[in-house]
């Protein structure tokens, strides 16, 4: 499995179905692919960016930075993509549970 464009956003509705996910942005930058969206949850928001780049033999090089009014998480990478995805599943919903309050 590859990482293609839109991959945040897809991760974003396919696991969390609550959640409303806009993409502001996508592009790809020579070999590196990037995406921001904006994702909202019970009236509150936050800006996600992920970007990632293929190393070889189905590894990446990435990064998340996600932004809510009350926090900031940045991780990076450099990963297969079931790693990539339990990282991005344990950011996200720290991030939920943030802007919730909880």
């Amino acid at each position: 499995m590859v990482i293609d464009m839109g991959y945040l956003s897809d991760v974003l509705r396919d696991e969390y179905g609550n959640l409303e996910v806009r993409e502001v942005y996508s592009s790809k930058l020579g070999e590196t692919d990037v995406e921001i969206v904006e994702v909202s949850s019970g009236g509150e928001k936050f800006i996600a960016m992920f970007q990632s780049v293929p190393v070889k033999d189905g590894i990446y090089k990435w990064s998340l930075i996600i932004t809510s009014p009350h926090n900031t998480r940045t991780i990076k990478g450099m990963d297969r993509l079931d790693a990539i995805n339990l990282a991005l599943r344990s950011s996200i919903e720290a991030m939920i549970k943030g802007i919730k309050g909880e």
